[in-house]
Order: C-alpha cells, then sequence, then structure tokens
C-alpha cells in the first residue's frame, strides 16, 4: 500500500513569476494556484485578476479580510503595469507597487507576467524591498531545450532514439506547451510501451505545419486579433490545406466552448478544467482565458461559419482560401468590437 500523498504546503506570500517562456511561467503560476486552493476552506479567498488597466479592484482584493481562512490568495495576471511599455489608460506601475505596500498581512500575492520585467520597474522593486521571491522564466533553448524534453520524456515512462527527440525539437519549433502536448499524446500511444521507434514518433506528432495552425486562434483571441487573420492568410499563402485548416480550427472552437460551459457549472477555473477534459495544466490555462475573450454565442456562429465554407468547398461552390480569410477578417472584428463594448462597459 503506498503512502498518501503529503497535503501541499502554503505557498510563497509574494510572488513575483516573469519570463518569456509562457509554458514555464504558466506551470507556476497554476503550481501556486494550487497549493492556495489547498489551503483554503472556501473559493472565495482565491481570486484571480486578469490584465487590470484600473487598479481599484486590486486595491480593494489587497486588502479584502479572508472569510473563515487566516489567508486570502491573489493572482493578478499579464498586469499592464508590468510591461516595459505602459498602456494606454493603465495606470502607472508606482501605483500598483504602492498597493503591494499597504496590502493586508492575512493577502498573499502571485503576480503572472508573461514578458521579462525590466529591473528599474517598480513593482518588481516593490516585490524585492517586501521580502517576497521573484522567478524569472527565460527562454529554453538549445541543450537546455532537449535536456528540459529528455526529463519529460523520463517523466512520462517513454525512451525515444536521438533522431526522435530530435524531430520533436524541429517539429514543436521549442514551444514548450506544444512539446508538453505531443509527450502526453506519445504516453497514450504507447499504453505503457518504453519505447517508441521514430516512425511511430514522426506519424504522431505534429509538424511545423500542424504548430501554426494551432497558433491561429491563440492570435485571435489575443490582441491584436488582427493578428490571427493575418496568421490565416500566412499559412494559406504558404499553401496549408484548407481542409486541414477548417478541421484544426473546428476542433478548438468545440474545445473552447465545452471550456466555456464546465466554467459556468462549476468552480475551480483552469484546474476544473484540466481534471474534466483531461487535459495538461498549460492547455487547460490557456482555454480559461480564452474562454473569457467572446460569449459562447460568438464561437458558435464562427463554428456555423466554418460548417457552411466546408459544405460550400465540397460541393464546388465557392473558393476555399478567399472563404477562410474572410471568416479570418469578419472573426478578428468580432473579437475586436466585443473588446471595445466591453471597455465601454466598463467605463459607463
Amino acid at each position: 500500500m503506498n503512502p498518501p500523498h503529503a497535503a501541499p504546503g502554503p505557498p510563497p506570500s509574494l510572488l513575483l513569476v516573469h519570463g518569456e517562456e509562457r509554458h514555464l511561467v504558466d506551470a507556476e503560476a497554476h503550481a501556486w494556484l494550487e497549493a492556495a486552493r489547498a489551503q483554503c476552506s472556501s473559493d472565495l479567498n482565491v481570486e484571480v485578476i486578469d490584465a487590470p488597466s484600473k487598479l481599484d479592484q486590486v486595491r480593494r482584493s489587497l486588502t479584502e479580510i479572508p472569510f473563515l481562512d487566516p489567508v486570502r490568495y491573489l493572482m493578478v495576471r499579464d498586469a499592464p503595469q508590468l510591461t516595459e511599455k505602459a498602456r494606454r489608460g493603465a495606470e502607472p506601475a508606482e501605483l500598483l507597487a504602492t498597493a503591494l505596500e499597504q496590502r493586508a498581512d492575512s493577502t498573499a500575492v502571485c503576480l503572472v507576467a508573461h514578458t521579462k520585467v525590466v529591473p528599474t520597474n517598480a513593482v518588481l522593486g516593490a516585490v524585492r524591498s517586501l521580502g517576497g521571491r521573484i522567478s524569472y522564466q527565460g527562454p529554453v533553448r538549445g541543450r537546455d531545450l532537449r535536456t528540459w524534453l529528455e526529463e519529460r520524456l523520463r517523466r512520462a515512462g517513454l525512451r525515444l532514439p536521438r533522431d526522435a527527440v530530435e524531430h520533436l525539437v524541429t517539429t514543436s519549433a521549442g514551444d514548450l506547451g506544444v512539446l508538453e502536448n505531443e509527450v502526453a499524446k506519445l504516453a497514450a500511444f504507447a499504453g505503457g510501451r518504453e519505447a517508441l521507434s521514430l516512425p511511430e514518433v514522426a506519424r504522431l506528432a505534429g509538424g511545423e505545419e500542424q504548430v501554426e495552425v494551432w497558433s491561429v486562434l491563440d492570435r485571435l483571441l489575443a490582441p491584436p486579433p488582427g493578428r490571427g487573420a493575418a496568421a490565416i492568410d500566412t499559412a494559406l499563402t504558404g499553401g496549408l490545406s484548407t481542409q486541414y485548416l477548417i478541421a484544426t480550427l473546428g476542433g478548438q472552437l468545440r474545445d473552447l466552448m465545452v471550456a466555456q460551459e464546465l466554467l459556468r457549472e462549476r468552480r475551480g477555473g483552469a484546474s476544473a478544467l484540466a481534471s474534466a477534459m483531461g487535459l495538461p495544466p498549460w492547455r487547460a490555462e490557456r482555454l480559461a482565458r480564452q474562454a473569457t475573450v467572446v460569449p459562447g454565442a460568438v464561437l458558435e456562429r464562427w463554428l456555423r461559419a466554418l460548417q457552411r465554407i466546408d459544405a460550400e468547398v465540397k460541393a464546388g461552390k465557392t473558393d476555399d482560401a478567399a472563404a477562410l480569410r474572410t471568416f479570418g477578417l469578419r472573426a478578428a472584428r468580432d473579437v475586436a468590437e466585443f473588446a471595445a463594448a466591453r471597455r465601454a462597459g466598463t467605463r459607463s
């Protein structure tokens, strides 16, 4: 009989996680949130605030008294005050630094930035002077990338020949999130076997084409949304199969609609998605973020548009590339209009 796993200890009371390696930043942020939830008897004591241009909500949350539990946990993700170039309309970094200095002793904070915070940033200085921990996750390249992948394969119980490892590195373009997904896929295929051959890995692991396709929706749902339309145009110009693009986008949209429904039905955010959908943490975190960008009705309209394009292409009624380019432009406009309406509602 295996001994029970010890409950995770409390996370750092003040932590700044930043860096260009998005997957590692997300993994550390997810671990902090999981440790925070393990300490709380109520979800009311764990809060996540995304990209706050104005800091009123952050100030209130930093000074709020916890309900039942001794500590309240707050995560602030991608605050514009942490970027090198100030965002128009955002309050300055100095005000966020002051808010941190005035936080209640019963509030633990994790600041997350998917970029490198410059040493002169006032928030970074405040975290350091308050005795907080600063964790930088820089790019993983070259030998470090291969070491990371080999360790991830070892933990998944897989042994691959060197040329198969190189295939994964090449086709992933060094994206740790893509590599994490590919390792999970290979482990599921192996079904308990330790060794896989290069032909098996090459057949299962997507090439650069797949990486590019999977980035389309990410770019569409992140500012500026026009990058998503541009990514569709670039992929089609490069000779990507329109049927492959339609199928991949359709699958992503269906996953996102399922994620929205699950988030409405239950608490727990990304961790609940990971459990319910059987996803790795990085993928669940991404879906949780994307789920707030546009409502489900918009996603359903996009999915129906793709289905209509697919049917018309097969019937010879439309130019597939032109139809997909038009779809990308209209989807980008939807995202921009919804973001503008939300900003207007916040101001009113």
